[in-house]
């Protein structure tokens, strides 16, 4: 079975991801969490959901003022929808357990969305040259931030038996990407968690997917660019800026797409949503049957099957 699965199919908006076309309605009646809400892929994905017909947002970030103009662009597009927020650190597990504990209580005792988009990005140097706070602290951010909402959010998704987590991971795990080591073990990190929460809950009616957003130009740039003026910014800017040619409606309406269940079979994998949902759907079989999409460790090969993990 050969497939021929090709990256870079869609970069933006497309009529399977369509809020008011094939995902019109499509989270109607749910309550959506998402963090990292205050700008960026994290707002788009608040946006999508609100354009998806979602009766409740659950949103943090760092800035309260950030939240604060999420709140006005989904009230300009539904009056209607019922918003709770906080400004919140989602490396502090107090606050993030609190914040769980509280809007999930505000939302009548169900989460059916996680979606853990909230980021940072590490300054891009050598390991031998790196900050070690600096580095540290992405995977506190990236790697733990995602470990805790997930830690506190599972549980109300299991006393209901359903519940669609979604993690942003990044294409740079598939690579080796001189100078980015904090921030690509991060993303590596969320990806095998999905593999790893989807092997203990998939038995609880819980699916959960690492996905990479796209090529999006957001803030984790420009903010480098406007403060960082070392020579590995500059660099880095260069190099990073020409990757960055997917619009941001792409992200936020394919973690729509995810929440509604057609792509189940996918849970516990890494999904790239630049392929597109289509090619997805198209190739579930050799999906399923050859374990693709997966981290693994290439341990040997034959002219069958081609590179064969242990696993």
């Amino acid at each position: 079975m050969t497939t021929r699965i090709s990256l870079g199919k869609v970069n933006g908006l497309y009529d399977a991801i369509d809020p008011y076309k094939n995902l019109k309605d499509a989270a109607e009646g749910k309550v959506i969490l998402v963090t990292g809400a205050g700008r960026g892929i994290g707002q788009a994905t608040a946006k999508a959901f609100a354009e998806a017909s979602a009766s409740r947002l659950i949103l943090c970030a760092l800035e309260d003022a950030e939240l604060k103009e999420t709140e006005l662009l989904i009230s300009s597009i539904r009056q209607d929808i019922k918003i709770f927020s906080r400004a919140l650190d989602v490396s502090n597990e107090s606050a993030v357990r609190a914040f769980v504990e509280d809007s999930s209580t505000w939302a009548g005792g169900h989460i059916d969305v996680l979606c853990c988009i909230a980021g940072v990005s590490p300054p891009q140097q050598p390991v031998v040259e790196s900050d070690p706070l600096r580095w540290w602290k992405g995977l506190e951010v990236n790697v733990n931030g995602v470990y805790l909402f997930a830690r506190y959010v599972l549980p109300i998704m299991q006393a209901r038996k359903q519940g669609h987590v979604i993690f942003a991971s990044s294409a740079i795990i598939l690579g080796k990407h001189q100078d980015a080591s904090s921030y690509s073990v991060g993303k590596i990190a969320v990806a095998h968690l999905a593999e790893l929460i989807h092997e203990e809950m998939h038995g609880e009616g819980i699916r959960v997917f690492a996905m990479h957003p796209g090529g999006v130009l957001t803030r984790l740039l420009t903010d480098m660019e406007d403060n960082e003026k070392a020579e590995w910014a500059v660099k880095a800017s260069k190099v990073i800026r020409t990757m960055l040619t997917d619009d941001i409606t792409l992200p936020g309406n394919s973690c729509v797409f995810l929440s509604t269940g057609r792509l189940d079979f996918m849970s516990g994998r890494y999904v790239d949503f630049t392929i597109g949902v289509d090619q997805l759907l198209q190739n579930q079989e050799a999906i399923e049957q050859r374990n693709l999409f997966k981290i693994n460790v290439g341990a040997n090969w034959d002219s069958e099957g081609g590179v064969r993990p242990f696993y």
